[in-house]
């Protein structure tokens, strides 16, 4: 027998290495095969226990259902869109299923609205939203409710506890059915309480208020700049304001508008928050979703002389944030006796309707933006639990500590001390909670002073309002109406008006001792300084041929060109942090009702507001100097008229218009600039300006989804604020990048288009960057900045595609994997829509009209609304998308009082 060599044993491999690496492949392959099937499995039951709660939540439409807690029997009927019109016989079982109906579609938007206002969203949403809670909890709307509970009246607090019986009604027996929500998050909701409801107004006012973050952001900003560059960053005014009046209103474009007076009122106190820090925390509480975006409205009453029905013609749309399901809810509401018949929206954990009609009245609001917050520097001595706090007469008293603990899933509590200072309200001491810590790297004990800390302004009328027989029996429903402020236009059969409402303070001496004050605006020059040679560009001197607009009608010179506001009660100077013992900031009450703007029967026939100026110039009280650019209810006006037999449709056709005044202006002044630059501004493409220009010059002012002028305009128009600004704080010592991007976009001024039309219109040298030969070379490079990423074609660049607009589910998202595999649509996804902040039809892409109502009073049947997306907020319903369909296009549903369509019928009968 042969041995073999070693030689041979080193060229044979040994087969084990390999049989075990294909045994571990194998395994490993076995292994994700059955890993892939165990996730898919999992997926699968999820989808389908997801599919499965959803169904399970869908309300029951039809048949009866037994319930305790109440006397009689109710009857609910819905129309094809599964609007619930609610009769009972009695108030107490109305209340009580209205808050039944609206849980069984909108119960997790109830509950998140409740734990937006109370800061207790980080429990069932986890860490990412401490930020936002610890804002909440050191703004004590949670407190300002409990406050307001131990002085409601009796009857109103009745009326919530009715309200509340009937949502707790509804999550008792539906505890094995509640919305998918709750089932993904792991949590079940606690009872209703009337303290909710007054959270969810308290948090419709809070996104309606931004003055506090509005403030901060001014100083910020304004701490870096001279006076006079101030003055034109801060209008208070414009030739285009257009406050509801008795007489005709004045639409007559100014032969030669002036440029913006100087404003000296800024504080000298500097700021010590980052611009980081106010801009990451300012941007959500201002709720801005698109550029110079705000919660603001559209509302107009057209006098029965001017309609085709004989009757006034009312129309409301309310400008918000959007997401799925709509902020509002449409129902109608019955009493057997007629002693209540009324319908409209309201907020889903709020009884009554807030905004509609009944068979003799209906109404409508706007967002006024007055000036209810501000924000104290206190003089705090001492530490720790013996701080004191300063009073303006020199006394101390200790600074309060109250305990707040947020807790967090799948987190740590956080524990906070909230201290609270005390301020006058008049006869009233309120509660003002220093709101420092929001801020990291603020320093100064900064205390916030809001009219919703006063529990004695706090009223909810609603059954006087919707039982309101006419117009001067709604008006004084209204009068004790507090918070938010809002624009009121109503009418009843033979009568329109206009009443602003809220209690708004009083700054400064009591009211028993008026003085003159300063005014903020001061008068319009005769002859401005920018004519001159000395500050105007050397080619502004021969303006395009075309910058009026050409739909202005040619009428006499207006006897003023911009406001003269002289304010003689109270003091208007707090629009930056004031000093908490200067006795001119401090409340010595409230406005008088009867003394608020208020407008009855005017001569021209129509009233109209959009959140611009409301104030004639002689009006004696401050309400805000921060208001809205004046173009969307100068709009209004113009597409009015002085038309006759006016129909709904025709008010449809005026909520949704797309043209803007001021964006022409801005496109003709770019194609001249375009035209004049220099060879060295337009050395990088010149072909493609040119062609931007030519774009440009042929446009009506039209932002609709298919224009490119529209992009064009509005992509520069963006560009154009950052320019001037960053240029402006590099000349006065910011050199960051970062610091220079965080500043400009602190500048949120409600009128900063007022003031880029000013600018762009005069041209001043004193803002044109040194880089730039002219004020042509910096329009023309602007542009150019605005279609670096624009397609190559200029001419197909949709205005749709650039500016969209999308409504999205807060925990499903819109257009998602998961909605996907679910089969369902969770929000619109993004679609094309025309419009801007500056358009009658306001849109941004997550912010537009959250609302369209319009009612005839001829009759109580001829009454049209819509929402964004649908009644229900299950994705799965059939009613939870079917309104945004024709919101998109533009068209709204009937919405009848008396004889709505009837395609389901529930009644609920008392157990």
């Amino acid at each position: 027998m042969s041995t073999a060599s070693p030689a041979n044993f080193a060229r044979t491999p040994d087969p084990q290495p390999r049989r075990k690496a294909r045994r571990l492949a194998r395994a490993l392959l076995i292994g994700v095969v059955v890993l892939l099937v165990l996730l898919v499995t999992l997926a699968l039951i999820v989808t389908a226990s997801l599919r499965r709660a959803l169904h399970a939540n869908l309300p029951q439409l039809d048949g009866d259902i037994h319930i305790a807690g109440l006397t009689a029997p109710v009857t609910i009927t819905r129309d094809a869109h599964a609007v619930p019109s609610i009769t009972a016989s009695n108030l107490d079982d109305l209340l009580f299923a209205q808050g039944y109906t609206t849980a069984s579609d909108r119960l997790w938007q109830m509950d998140a609205l409740r734990r937006h206002a109370a800061g207790e969203l980080a429990e069932i949403l986890g860490p990412s939203l401490i930020d936002h809670d610890r804002q909440q909890r050191y703004l004590q709307l949670r407190a300002a409710a409990d406050r307001t509970i131990a002085t409601l009246p009796a009857d109103q607090l009745h009326q919530l506890n009715d309200y509340a019986n009937g949502v707790n009604a509804w999550i008792n027996t539906h505890s094995n059915a509640l919305p998918v929500e709750f089932r993904a998050l792991h949590y079940t909701p606690a009872p209703w309480t009337p303290r909710d409801t007054l959270l969810v107004a308290l948090v419709m006012s809070q996104d309606l208020t931004t003055s506090f973050p509005q403030k901060l952001n001014r100083e910020a900003l304004t701490s870096r700049l001279p006076a006079d560059l101030i003055a034109d960053m801060y209008p208070v005014g414009s030739w285009r304001d257009h406050p509801p009046s008795q007489q005709p209103i004045d639409l007559t474009a100014p032969t030669d508008v002036p440029e913006i007076p100087l404003d000296n009122t800024q504080s000298s106190l500097r700021p010590t928050a980052s611009p980081h820090d106010l801009l990451s925390t300012n941007t959500p509480l201002i709720h801005q979703s698109c550029d110079a975006c705000r919660a603001g409205s559209n509302d107009w009453v057209i006098a029965a002389s001017r309609s085709a029905s004989g009757a006034p013609l009312l129309s409301n749309d309310m400008h918000l944030s959007l997401s799925a399901p709509d902020i509002w809810y449409e129902a109608a509401l019955h009493t057997t006796d007629q002693s209540l018949e009324v319908t409209g929206f309201t907020l889903p954990g709020v009884p009554f309707i807030l905004v509609g009609r009944n068979a003799h009245v209906a109404w409508g609001f706007t967002n006024t933006g007055a000036d209810v917050q501000d924000v104290y520097i206190e003089h705090f001595r001492g530490s720790g639990n013996e701080t004191q706090f300063e009073h303006p007469d020199h006394t101390w008293s200790p600074v309060a500590h109250h305990t707040e603990i947020i807790h967090v899933r799948a987190g740590h509590d956080v524990t906070l001390d909230v201290l609270t200072t005390t301020h006058a309200a008049g006869a009233n001491t309120i509660q003002t909670p220093i709101i420092s810590p929001i801020y990291k790297t603020e320093r100064r004990p900064l205390s916030l002073a809001w009219n919703v800390y006063d529990p004695t302004t706090i009223s909810m009328p609603l059954l006087a309002i919707d039982t309101a027989q006419d117009a001067a029996s709604l008006v004084t429903a209204f009068s004790t109406f507090s918070t938010p402020s809002l624009n009121l236009v109503y009418a009843d059969s033979q009568h329109i008006g206009y009443h602003l409402l809220g209690r708004i303070p009083i700054r400064g001496p009591a009211i028993q001792h008026p003085r003159t004050i300063t005014p903020s605006l001061l008068e319009a020059p005769a002859a401005s300084p920018l004519e001159t040679d000395e500050d105007s560009d050397e080619d502004s001197a021969s303006p395009p041929p075309a910058i009026a607009t050409p739909t202005k009608p040619s009428a006499n010179t207006p006897t003023t060109l911009a406001p003269v506001i002289d304010y003689t009660i109270g003091s208007p100077l707090s629009n930056v942090p004031v000093d908490s013992l200067d006795p001119n900031q401090q409340w010595s009450g409230y406005i008088p009702y009867g003394a608020l703007p208020a407008v009855t029967d005017p001569t021209s026939g129509v009233l109209a507001t959009a959140n611009a100026r409301v104030t004639p110039a002689d009006y004696p009280y401050f309400i805000t100097d921060d208001w809205v650019d004046p173009y969307r209810v100068e709009l209004i006006y113009r597409l009015i008229g002085a038309r006759t037999g006016l129909t709904p449709a025709d008010m449809l056709r005026i909520q949704t218009d797309v043209h803007s005044d001021v964006d022409l202006v801005i496109a003709q002044r770019l194609a001249y600039a375009i035209d004049h630059a220099s060879t060295t501004a337009l050395h990088r493409d010149p072909k493609r300006l040119h062609e931007a220009a030519n774009i440009l010059r042929n446009w009506r002012g039209d932002l609709t989804p298919d224009s490119a002028a529209a992009s064009i305009t509005i992509a520069t128009r963006a560009e154009l604020w950052p320019m001037l600004l960053d240029a402006q704080l590099r000349a006065h010592g910011i050199a960051s990048k970062q610091q220079l991007a965080e500043l400009t976009a602190l500048y949120t001024w409600g009128e900063k288009y007022t003031a880029l039309e000013q600018l762009i219109t005069h041209q001043p040298k004193r803002w044109l960057p040194s880089n730039y030969g002219s004020w042509s070379d910096l329009l023309a490079a602007a542009v150019d900045r605005a279609i670096t990423h624009a397609p190559h074609d200029l001419s197909t660049w949709s205005y749709g595609r650039y500016h969209p607009v999308e409504i999205a589910h807060p925990i499903l998202g819109s257009e998602t994997l998961l909605s996907r595999i679910l089969g369902i649509r969770t929000g619109s996804g993004v679609q094309p829509i025309g419009g801007d902040a500056t358009t009658v039809k306001a849109s941004g892409l997550h912010f537009g009209p959250s609302e369209r109502f319009t009612a005839d009073l001829s009759n109580p049947d001829t009454t049209f609304a819509n929402i964004t997306t649908g009644e229900s907020g299950n994705p799965a319903s059939a009613f939870y998308l079917d309104q945004f369909t024709p919101w998109l296009h533009g068209t709204t549903l009937p919405l009848p009082l008396n004889h709505p369509g009837i395609d389901h019928t529930l009644t609920l009968l008392p157990n």
